[in-house]
Order: C-alpha cells, then structure tokens, then sequence
C-alpha cells in the first residue's frame, strides 16, 4: 500500500522530534544500543520508519554544516504555521537550526553522503512512482578553496571558494541547489532531463550550455558564457550568451554583461569583477577568499553601489581602499575590519 503525503510528512516530524530528543539527551545518534525502548519500538513499526530516520539523520549532519544565518534567513521564508518550527523555537539552538535546516534540505534531496559522495544509484522509498535510479551528491569547499567536479552525465562543475553544493540526478531529471557560493556549469547535453540549479526562490535552467551562478544572501547572479538559460522567480526572463542578470529577493532585475570569456569565469583566475553591484553582496563575496571578518556599522553602507575589480590576494589593500571611494572610515583590528559611515 503506497503511504500517503500526510503520513509520510508524519513520519518525518516524529523522526525529526526523537532526533532532538537524542540531541537533548547528549545521546549519540549512531548508537542504536543508546535508543531509548520508545525509539526502538517506533523504528520497529516498518521499513519506511528506518529509512525516514537514517534519511533524517544524514540531513542533519548536512545541516549543521550550513551557516546559521542563511538557515535563520530561509525559515524566514517558511508558512509561520510550520509545525515543526514551532517545536524546535523551544529547544536548543544547535537542535533548533539543525532540525529547520534538514527540512530545508528535505524540500530539495532524499539521501545525502557528506564525506564522500558516491555515484552509486539508490532507490528510496516516495509516493512517486517516477522515483528510481535517484542519484545524491553533496560537495563543498572552505576558504579560497576552488574545486572541480565531473557529474554523472560528463557535465562539469567549477565550485568557487567556500561554496555548498547538492546534487540529484533521476531517470527524468537533474536538479541542484547552491546553497552558497560561486560555480560555474558546463552542461552535457540531455533533451530528456533539464538541467536546473536552484537558489532560495530562483530557478535557473539549461538543456546544454555555460553558466555561472553567484549565490548571494538576498540575490543571485547569473552570467551566461554559452547558449542559452532561463532564470525563473517572480518572472521568467531568457538569458542569451554574453548576457547576465542579478534578481533579488524581492524580485528586482539588473541586466548586465556576463563576465569572463574563452568559457572561464574571472574569478577562477583569482579577480572579481562587478558592475553595479552591491557593496553589500561585494563584501560577501570577498569573505569567502578570506578569513578577515567584516562589520558594517550602517545598513546604508551594503546598498553602496560598487563597479570596478579586486584580485583576492590582495583583499586587505583593497579594504583599506574603500575610503577613498565612499564617505567611510575603515578601521583595523587584526583580522577584523570595521566600516563606519563619516
């Protein structure tokens, strides 16, 4: 008998709740002999309970990987009616964001391996018959690290600085989310399943093509350096090579000129470039070369426009440099740089 949306969303919020439990309790949760009898007897009720669980579980070691102030931004966005984040407002913040961020990933993937992502095709339980042959990847990369990646398909990924990439192929469909960060897409041709990389709101989709996506907090960027995509939130505009858009949040387009040429973005050749941009998503930017923080003592100071180019081993001269093109003091403590409004 197939399981029903309802008890299946069931299933995962009663796996979700004795994973906080566990999490309360300082119990590990790769120990089943720890299990209270009450989980143990609850993982006996089926098969699909076991699979929901280690679903559950690989989702919140994922989670707490993720940057706590993008998952607080995204359960933002999420119906204030969800059941779920009210009971996690009431437990530990680790549980908490953890718990929100795996349902946050729960929306996109079904089963994730970390450490070290593997090609091996997996059948998971889902009430859509559509679902076989479900293929997961997550990858990442920390400070000023870039990283190349070969797909299922022979489609190839250039994964910026400090970024955080989901991956899932089916038989009829390749999705993925960046979470954050910089990467840039060569597509391998496949009429039969769109490619499409997703981001907050936004969708981006391709059939064959080159495309970077910049993942900013309040936006994304899109530059196409081959063929052809489309970028969906609000509304859907066409993007055509030598072209690039930034939508945000609230839905605002700038159209630009994609950066880069010869199908190799600026930055993996260790210089960004910005037209227009936001100071603001600038800064992000750079903090993923770097491990210097940031404080902006005026939200005025994020929505200064910024046009011009840094190269990312010179970020502290470039800092430093900002007075001279803005009404700021910049200020520096160690790795710390404070920017002030005169």
């Amino acid at each position: 008998m197939n399981t029903s949306p309802d008890d299946l969303a069931i299933i995962e919020e009663q796996a979700a709740d004795w994973l906080l439990l566990l999490e309360e309790q300082k119990l590990s949760v790769s120990n089943s002999q720890h299990y209270p009898i009450e989980l143990q007897d609850w993982l006996t009720q089926g098969d699909l309970h076991r699979e929901i669980f280690q679903k559950m579980q690989q989702l919140w070691q994922v989670s707490t990987q993720l940057d706590s102030d993008y998952v607080a931004q995204q359960l933002g966005q999420l119906p204030a009616t969800n059941d779920i984040n009210k009971r996690a407002e009431k437990r530990s913040r680790l549980g908490y964001f953890a718990l929100a961020a795996a349902f946050f990933l729960l929306s996109f993937t079904v089963f994730i391996n970390v450490e070290q992502p593997s090609n091996k095709a997996v059948t998971v339980a889902n009430n859509s018959a559509a679902m076989s042959n479900v293929q997961n990847q997550f990858f990442r990369t920390t400070i000023n690290e870039h990283r190349t990646i070969t797909l299922a398909d022979n489609s190839r990924v250039d994964l910026g600085a400090n970024s955080q990439l989901a991956v899932r192929y089916s038989n009829s469909s390749r999705e993925l989310t960046l979470y954050q960060g910089e990467a840039l897409f060569s597509v391998a041709k496949d009429k039969q399943r769109p490619f499409i990389v997703r981001h907050q709101q936004s969708q981006v989709e391709a059939l064959g093509t080159v495309f970077n996506v910049r993942a900013n907090p309040d936006s994304i960027r899109v530059d196409v350096l081959e063929g052809i995509v489309s970028l969906a939130q609000q509304q859907v505009i066409k993007l055509s090579q030598g072209q690039a858009a930034q939508v945000t949040q609230s839905g605002t387009i700038t159209r630009s000129k994609a950066q880069g040429e010869n199908l190799i973005m600026d930055w993996q050749q260790g210089r960004l470039v910005y037209q227009n941009a936001r100071l603001g998503d600038v800064l992000n930017d750079v903090a993923r070369y770097s491990e210097i923080k940031i404080t902006l003592r005026s939200q005025q100071l994020s929505q200064y426009t910024y046009n011009g180019s840094l190269y990312t081993s010179e970020i502290d001269s470039w800092l430093h440099s900002l007075d001279k093109i803005y009404p700021i003091t910049v200020t520096q403590q160690g790795k710390e740089y404070t920017l002030t409004v005169n």
